[in-house]
């Protein structure tokens, strides 16, 4: 499928034979969108060309719906694509209906949740096409990081078609983004008895550092030519500085968020920030996928971010946030002070102040399983001056952070919390 981002129109004529009012329309359609809106019922014009496609040939419709997408006239076409899904298209056909149909709304229009809804629409028919249909559909919606509907459509054509080495491994990644790390596993040993393959090997080393098999996560780096250091585990010193996708709580205004951490393994780091909407917080050691989903800017340089897959062994403190009144520039200068000075101290802190898009001052904080709330709230008291910030959730932890942290060396028996 053609980028459905791109407006150029040189790549994608009319079809031949369309009449000329229909083309002026849909062109008068597009640029009053461009302009604020346009009064021209777009089902209605759908319907026009739907009515000029009726018996002609498949790849017209393709012409047509490929000309619509490139000059964006999103509204339009997916009128089009949805009759032309129920349609009696052959499957070839009809995949690149459902391609088009949801990279139209996740990439031209950009609409995430609206992809999802469409995709989950698809899943539900297209296991009656089929156990390759289903499995091209899934695969397709897996590249696109449309994990769940992904998922069904992939459990089908695996169980349909066990030999079938791609079904197999989309069934281990479908599985390690869901913390099944032993399905997993299974799945990545499965392909890699039949071929020497690299992706299926890294994933297996993950899923082998998730659950503690030094061993063949150690055989799987080894073969792909990464150096551990001797001993039981993979841990190194700690290394590059890499960013890290972590998932948000249900219902965050976002989906995850940037946090920078120190990698200590292959399939491991440890997190030197915290987030606002996720309850993973500083040097907490998060389990890491190998796959980049998306670029940061470093230093003008391109970073690969990597998704986390679970927390591997937790730092034991306690995270708060505490809050103040809408905050002014020097309100929001005077803050960045006093993290800069708790840092320096051996107090995890940031100012997260407008991630929510709302203007009250907010510092997020963590309270070392060796320290108390009490003890962080009266340096607080010591540094903020005249800062308007509430300290009642740091009073009121009262110790609560003490726990023992979690040793992460691997010999104990942390358990593994999916991040996803």
């Amino acid at each position: 499928m053609a980028d459905p981002t791109s407006t150029n129109t040189e790549t994608a004529p009319w079809p031949d034979g369309l009449p000329a009012d229909l083309v002026e329309a849909v062109q008068a359609f597009v640029a009053a969108e461009l302009d604020g809106g346009s009064d021209d019922d777009p089902e209605a014009l759908g319907d026009l060309l739907l009515g000029w496609c009726d018996g002609r040939s498949a790849d017209a419709l393709e012409l047509l719906l490929d000309a619509l997408r490139e000059r964006g006239a999103y509204p339009i076409s997916l009128h089009v694509l949805e009759a032309a899904w129920n349609s009696d298209l052959p499957p070839d056909r009809l995949g690149r209906i459902a391609q088009d149909w949801v990279g139209t709304v996740l990439h031209g229009i950009g609409d995430r949740a609206g992809a999802v809804e469409v995709a989950g629409h698809l899943a539900r028919t297209a296991e009656d096409k089929g156990p390759q249909f289903a499995g091209d559909l899934g695969h397709m919606l897996l590249e696109w990081g449309l994990v769940e509907p992904a998922r069904p459509l992939i459990e089908t054509a695996a169980a349909a078609l066990p030999g079938d080495m791609p079904a197999q491994f989309n069934l281990g990644v479908v599985r390690k983004l869901a913390g099944d790390f032993a399905g997993a596993a299974d799945c990545f040993r499965l392909v890699l008895d039949v071929r020497d393959e690299p992706a299926a090997r890294w994933s297996l080393g993950i899923c082998a550092v998730a659950l503690r098999d030094w061993a063949t996560a150690r055989a799987c780096w080894a073969k792909i030519g990464l150096t551990v250091p001797d001993g039981q585990g993979d841990y190194a010193a700690e290394g590059e500085l890499v960013p890290i996708k972590v998932p948000a709580d249900p219902g965050a205004p976002v989906e995850g968020e940037i946090v920078w951490g120190h990698r200590i393994g292959p399939a491991r780091v440890v997190l030197r920030g915290l987030p606002r909407f996720s309850p993973v917080g500083y040097a907490d050691v998060v389990l890491v996928d190998g796959v980049a989903v998306a670029e940061v800017m470093d230093d003008g340089k391109p970073v690969p971010v990597v998704p986390m897959l679970g927390v591997f062994a937790a730092s034991g403190g306690t995270r708060v946030a505490i809050h103040g009144p809408p905050a002014g520039p020097a309100v929001r200068r005077a803050a960045a002070r006093l993290v800069r000075t708790l840092q320096s101290e051996g107090w995890p802190a940031a100012d997260l102040t407008g991630l929510d898009h709302e203007p009250e001052l907010y510092l997020a904080l963590m309270v070392p399983p060796t320290r108390t709330g009490k003890q962080l709230a009266a340096r607080i008291e010591e540094l903020r001056g005249a800062l308007p910030l509430d300290l009642a959730p740091l009073l009121a932890l009262d110790g609560a952070s003490a726990a023992a942290p979690a040793d992460g060396d691997g010999d104990g028996d942390d358990t593994l919390e999916a991040g996803r």
